[in-house]
């Protein structure tokens, strides 16, 4: 998963002009969730805390992110974005596996998975 991760930060960064010049390294994976709902939805959640440096100064800070790789017919999706220290967006596929630890963004952005699907992938109606 640590690829995904990083491929996924990667690809927040290229878009992000505030990490623009700036250094960093993925420090830690903290929590993670892989979901299987159907056949063609598929999807790993993940948080990790990135090292963030400014190489002209001595400035540095560690921030937490929330990344999606989904997965649909074969193609691989990327979701990322960084969590403000109490955000805790609904997931229900994480919510239903027991990973309630698993923090998500309260703006979406992500497969929230069913309400009515439980581990091990069985409808609960």
């Amino acid at each position: 998963m640590t690829k995904e991760v990083m491929l996924a930060f990667e690809k927040y960064a290229e878009r992000n002009i505030n990490l623009k010049g700036l250094d960093w390294q993925i420090e830690e994976i903290c929590h993670q969730c892989f979901n299987v709902e159907y056949y063609h939805n598929v999807f790993h959640h993940c948080n990790f805390t990135v090292k963030i440096e400014n190489p002209r100064s001595s400035d540095s800070r560690v921030a937490l992110f929330f990344a999606e790789v989904k997965e649909i017919f074969g193609r691989k999706y990327y979701f990322c974005c960084p969590l403000e220290p109490n955000e805790n967006g609904q997931c229900y596929a994480c919510h239903n596996q027991g990973f309630d630890d698993l923090r998500h963004p309260s703006t979406g952005g992500y497969d929230q998975g069913s309400m009515d699907m439980a581990f091990p992938f069985t409808n609960m109606d």
